[in-house]
C-alpha cells in the first residue's frame, strides 16, 4: 500500500477552513444575520467535503485498477 500524499497540506487547509468558519459565524453574529452566515458555512463545508470524498474515491479506484 502506497503512503497517501499531501496529508500535511490537507491538515493545514482544514485548520484554516475551521478558523475561517469561526470568523464567518462571528461576522454573522455581529451583523445580525446569523442564519445566512450558518447557511453559507454549511454550503461551503458540503462542497469541500464532497470534493475531498470524490477525489479520494477516484484515487482509490485508480489504485485498484493499477493492481
Amino acid at each position: 500500500m502506497k503512503p497517501r500524499g499531501n496529508r500535511g497540506l490537507r491538515a493545514i487547509f482544514t485548520i484554516f477552513w475551521i478558523v475561517g468558519s469561526i470568523f464567518w459565524v462571528l461576522i454573522g453574529a455581529l451583523d445580525g444575520d446569523f442564519l445566512t452566515s450558518l447557511t453559507h458555512i454549511a454550503i461551503g463545508w458540503a462542497v469541500i467535503l464532497g470534493y475531498i470524498s470524490l477525489r479520494e474515491f477516484l484515487a482509490k479506484r485508480r489504485e485498484s485498477e493499477a493492481d
